[in-house]
């Protein structure tokens, strides 16, 4: 396996919007976007306090018994995919990851005109009783849609764009989804599974299978953290290798949308989870608002339009929503 060759990018000046910091670090980010598509932060600018909150909140939700759980099962609001999943219940590669996890996204209540006409993945979060829990969830997502923001206009000055380009395109908001994912240890998978009433066959516990199959993410932006070692990148060369843990640095990649708006400049890099050990992760996604549409900018890159059509990006969202997540009726 390869020494990890993911650059790590100081945006405390981007995002203190000093002049000359700013420059470098959108060159950095740009050109990891453009060789690799993955990059660590630091001085980032996320209070530690706001991270333990949310680490703390995820492990109490996760170690509730499975009925307890499932009583915010994803399956209770379908078209909006907010929830809780049991291990097996999502897709990547084929094949159905050994996790658990909890899912958010932007809230919408029972009266919003958007939920009351069935709009797809609108509607509301689904919140635990838990003290504080639902409290350091909305920390943790304010402090990441800012730093998304931020880290939207770094990629938007590397490539000679508007440094509020991407802020105006997202209608000045963001559709994002945000998870606490819960890899068990591998020997507790199966009687989870057996447990679960969402999850897939057991059988398709493997031996040597992976917590997280080889994917993409769909989306703009994932920014990620973990508390233990798993994920792994492949190269050009196909070549996998470890991106291991820093202190104090989240990891972000691009997604599939990016590289569309860029005409494949940025790309997309598969990435897999291999983990022996429990792990908990924070991955959020930072994604365009809903309504908008993604085309390849002019004058980035020598490409054809009409080989990029427009993409609106909630419709888009919520076709590659309903392959993740096939126990999930959306009839």
């Amino acid at each position: 396996m390869r020494e990890h060759i993911i650059p790590v990018v100081d945006v405390g000046l981007l995002r203190d919007r000093d002049p000359l910091g700013s420059r470098e670090a959108a060159r950095q980010i740009g050109q990891a976007c453009k060789d690799i598509g993955f990059f660590y932060v630091r001085n980032h600018g996320i209070a530690d306090g706001v991270i333990s909150d949310t680490f703390r909140q995820a492990e109490a939700f996760f170690s509730l018994p499975l009925a307890e759980k499932m009583k915010f099962s994803m399956e209770r609001h379908s078209r909006c995919f907010r929830g809780y999943a049991p291990v097996l219940s999502e897709l990547a590669d084929g094949k159905r990851n050994s996790y658990e996890l909890m899912e958010f996204s932007v809230e919408f209540d029972d009266e919003h005109p958007d939920v009351v006409a069935g709009k797809p993945m609108h509607g509301p979060n689904l919140w635990p009783s838990l003290p504080g829990y639902r409290a350091a969830i909305m920390r943790y997502v304010a402090s990441m849609n800012e730093l998304g923001f931020d880290l939207m206009r770094g990629i938007a000055m590397s490539l000679s764009l508007p440094e509020d380009f991407f802020y105006d395109a997202f209608n000045e908001r963001s559709f994002w989804q945000f998870r606490t994912t819960h890899y068990p240890e591998p020997q507790s998978v199966r009687q989870m599974a057996e447990d679960a009433p969402q999850s897939g066959p057991v059988s398709e516990i493997e031996i040597g299978d992976y917590s997280c199959g080889a994917h993409t993410d769909y989306g703009c932006l994932t920014i990620l953290l973990a508390n233990n070692p798993g994920l792994q990148v492949r190269n050009r060369d196909g070549e996998w290798f470890d991106a291991p843990a820093i202190p104090g640095a989240y990891i972000c990649n691009i997604g599939d949308m990016l590289q569309y708006w860029t005409g494949n400049l940025f790309v997309a890099t598969l990435h897999r989870v291999l983990t022996n050990q429990s792990r908990i992760s924070l991955p959020f996604f930072f994604q365009p608002d809903y309504e908008t549409v993604v085309q390849p900018f002019g004058g980035v890159t020598d490409i054809r339009l009409e080989d990029f059509p427009p993409l609106k990006y909630g419709p888009y969202a919520f076709e590659k929503y309903k392959g993740i997540y096939p126990n999930c009726c959306v009839a």
